[in-house]
């Protein structure tokens, strides 16, 4: 298995934890959520770049892949909401609210479009 398909298999289980746990537990699938979009972006930068920086910053992580395929551009705004779950439930402040579960069911489906983009973007450099 080359690297970067370690990083996808990983944002795959990701994401499906995130769909199973959507009704059982809040804060772990809010940290799964996050975690697809991140992994799927960091296997796209190690099949293109061969490493990555560390990181959980997801439009940092766009940004990056920005300077491959400027087509990256159209997840920033999903990076931008789903960034603040990589920590948001593992470290509640006065501010935290539970999400209803339409709310994290869209979460879910944001990660799941930011995995579906990367995947069509594997797939493009395995065809060529």
């Amino acid at each position: 298995m080359r690297a970067h398909e370690y990083w996808y298999m990983i944002a795959l289980e990701d994401l499906d934890s995130a769909k199973h746990l959507l009704s059982r537990s809040f804060m772990t699938t809010l940290f799964h959520v996050q975690q697809c979009a991140e992994k799927a972006l960091k296997s796209y930068l190690v099949l293109k770049k061969g490493s990555i920086k560390k990181t959980h910053d997801l439009v940092l992580l766009v940004n990056i892949c920005m300077e491959i395929d400027q087509s990256f551009e159209e997840l920033r705004p999903l990076a931008i909401e789903l960034n603040p779950y990589e920590t948001l439930g593992r470290y509640p402040d006065s501010s935290f609210k539970k999400l209803s579960q339409e709310k994290m069911q869209k979460l879910i489906e944001r990660s799941e479009f930011i995995f579906n983009f990367v995947t069509s973007h594997i797939a493009k450099k395995n065809n060529t």
